[in-house]
């Protein structure tokens, strides 16, 4: 069942101008001149403007219909959610002292005279320690000697100024060792060495990973990103590297010494990837030390509000309640309702709940609908005895109300480009700068109506269980609107096991997209994982999964129109190839559609259509599909026939295409 779309009045403009002129012909003969340069036919198309206006407000009266039905049938509007980013606080060098980046830290793009600013908060409290080396440590022959203390410089003497063996073997490693975790640093790293004594290297590409001690990582070591490297691998004498450390960074044991290591190994790779090859002498190192210089901070596209007072309680049922500022997002640890009786005493937390089909008379519940920031405490109703049932308790006359804090804002006008967040709005000593290393995700903007109108049927079918593979897909887009798409498949080996792949939203998506875009992070899957541990019938266990991928690369050499740029039709039929080649949007021939349907093949023919459709292309010459692993970029060097078959659970996805366009030879 879909709820109708009804118009009250359906005429237009100039369905009202007509009607009017044939007006004119019935009741005023004598009025013969119906150019529009007469003055009274202005008058007339003026009061069909101020009409159809009139007309227009009309027919927004079922859009709000539509909306109590729903919120009748516990159907609400969802709310947005907000973008994420982190954000890379930089110092203006090593300090003596820690710095304190508060919680709720407002960094922001530039604002323009056409655009405001576009503001992001710092999810958590980050402290930026003063931190230096207390230990070194070289790793030769696969055994590390013995840890030296380091005063904050380490000074190593004798053969330990070879970091390695001679020749270096891969795998060996010197290690800086600290009191401190440097989770999330950013880390300048001071070489004193030789000059150009570790020859047979790439100064430019060495084959040195950087690490930090960590479970998450394979071996308990997870790689740092090298940002700058002035030390040439060793070779330039005097030099620092820039690290930004990884999230996860615990104690470890190195040479029996207990503590925080980052360490430099020698690979057999270049951080390019490349082969590389290695030292042909080991470099000599006289000192090193290394220091944080910022932090990559997690942010958030919403505004705080904290304390927010919303009145005192009359003592009746059904008490309402608007917050100051709407959409809200989702609540977190710490948001909630606090509740304080007249006549004194403490706060009292409330809890937040669905609904109150299952709160009794005493238990402190309240819902919140998070679209309109309305806040609602327990009903009273009737029953068949003729008596009365709380649902939920009721604070006493003149007890004050509170929220502890909330968080508004969010939409996918959050989903700024890398480098975007780059004004601190208000100063923290030290802090020199703030930036945005990659692009801000998961912003998504508020439901639409005619999105709730057609969740409307699923919502009732449903009944918020997940019985069937369609009621899984159904709840995978309701635990989170990040969630684009979803499939389930049984597998064909297990009883009871929903097997769900997922497909995260990315806006915009008519674009190239990265393997890493197309995965879903783990907040997102925890997040659907919860809402369908929560529904699912019990003795059925639930696999979640990304959607697979099968990438594919189009090879196009075509001849434009004459009238035509060959620099544009190659850029807009590069951009129909990455729109219609698409996880997100693609798989529609006249533009945006819903997503490459799952387990879709693709012909070879109707890439052709999709090419032919865009504006001054006059014919195809050379159309090859060649299949591309998405995660590395590497490119079969055999392209495909005519048909691409895909399994259930996979998607078309766009490598990268190229195209070529030119115009007929004379």
């Amino acid at each position: 069942m879909r709820l109708p779309q009804i118009n009250l009045d359906d005429r237009g403009f100039q369905d009202l101008v007509n009607e009017a002129r044939l007006r004119i012909a019935q009741t005023c003969p004598e009025w013969t001149e119906h150019n529009v340069s007469d003055p009274g036919i202005t008058l007339i198309e003026l009061f069909a403007w101020m009409t159809e206006m009139v007309i227009y407000r009309l027919n927004r009266l079922p859009d709000k219909l539509h909306v109590a039905l729903m919120e009748l049938l516990a159907i609400k509007l969802e709310p947005p959610t907000a973008a994420r980013a982190d954000v890379r606080f930089r110092l203006a060098g090593p300090v003596a002292e820690a710095v304190e980046v508060p919680e709720g830290t407002e960094v922001g793009t530039l604002r323009t005279p056409s655009e405001e600013s576009i503001v992001f908060q710092t999810m958590r409290h980050f402290t930026i320690p003063h931190a230096r080396p207390t230990a070194y440590g070289v790793e030769k022959g696969r055994a590390v000697r013995d840890v030296g203390v380091a005063d904050g410089v380490a000074r190593p003497k004798g053969p330990d100024q070879l970091p390695f063996s001679s020749p270096p073997v891969v795998g060996e490693a010197l290690y800086l060792g600290f009191d401190h975790s440097l989770s999330r640093m950013l880390m300048q790293v001071d070489v004193d060495c030789s000059q150009a004594r570790g020859a047979g290297v790439d100064p430019e590409d060495p084959p040195l990973r950087w690490e930090v001690s960590s479970p998450a990582g394979p071996g308990g070591w997870a790689e740092c990103q090298v940002l700058v490297d002035r030390t040439g691998g060793f070779n330039y004498g005097s030099g620092i590297v820039e690290l930004q450390l990884p999230a996860d960074h615990e104690q470890a044991t190195v040479g029996g010494r207990r503590a925080y290591w980052l360490r430099c190994r020698l690979d057999d790779r270049t951080r390019s990837g490349a082969q590389a090859a290695t030292f042909s002498h080991p470099p000599e190192i006289y000192s090193m030390t290394a220091a944080p210089v910022g932090a990559l901070i997690p942010a958030a596209h919403s505004s705080t509000v904290v304390g927010e007072a919303l009145g005192e309680s009359d003592g009746t049922p059904s008490q309402s309640f608007r917050l100051n500022h709407a959409p809200v997002l989702p609540l977190e640890e710490g948001e909630h309702l606090e509740v304080v009786a007249a006549e004194g005493g403490g706060w009292q937390r409330w809890e937040r709940r669905e609904s109150f089909a299952d709160s009794g008379p005493e238990d402190l519940h309240y819902t919140l609908d998070l679209a309109s920031g309305e806040l609602e405490l327990g009903p009273a109703i009737r029953t068949g005895d003729g008596g009365w049932r709380q649902y939920g308790a009721v604070p006493p006359k003149g007890a004050h109300l509170r929220v502890t804090r909330y968080r508004h804002g969010g939409g996918r006008r959050g989903n700024v480009a890398p480098g975007a967040l780059n004004v601190l709005k208000s100063a923290i000593p030290y802090v020199a700068s703030v930036v945005n290393p990659d692009a801000a995700v998961g912003g998504v903007d508020p439901e639409s109506l005619e999105s709730a109108r057609q969740r409307a049927s699923m919502e009732i079918r449903t009944r918020y269980r997940a019985v069937t593979a369609q009621d899984f897909e159904f709840l995978c887009g309701e635990a989170s609107p990040r969630v684009a798409r979803a499939i389930c498949l049984e597998p064909p080996d297990s009883v009871g096991v929903a097997r769900i792949h997922v497909v995260p939203r990315i806006q915009p998506a008519d674009r190239p997209l990265s393997f890493a875009e197309l995965l879903p992070d783990q907040q997102l899957m925890a997040d659907v994982a919860a809402y369908l541990d929560e529904r699912r019938l019990v003795g059925t266990r639930v696999e979640l999964l990304p959607a697979r991928y099968r990438g594919v690369s189009v090879v196009v050499n075509l001849q434009a129109s004459l009238a035509s740029d060959p620099r544009r039709v190659e850029e807009d039929v590069t951009q129909a190839l990455y729109t219609y080649l698409n996880p997100v949007v693609g798989g529609a021939l006249e533009g945006v559609g819903s997503g490459w349907a799952f387990g879709r093949a693709l012909n070879q023919g109707e890439l052709y259509g999709v090419i032919h459709a865009v504006d001054g292309v006059d014919f195809v010459k050379i159309l090859r599909i060649y299949e591309t692993n998405l995660q590395t970029g590497e490119q079969e060097p055999k392209p495909l026939g005519s048909h691409l078959a895909i399994e259930a659970d996979e998607l078309i996805a766009s490598g990268r295409h190229i195209v070529k366009a030119e115009h007929r030879e004379y």
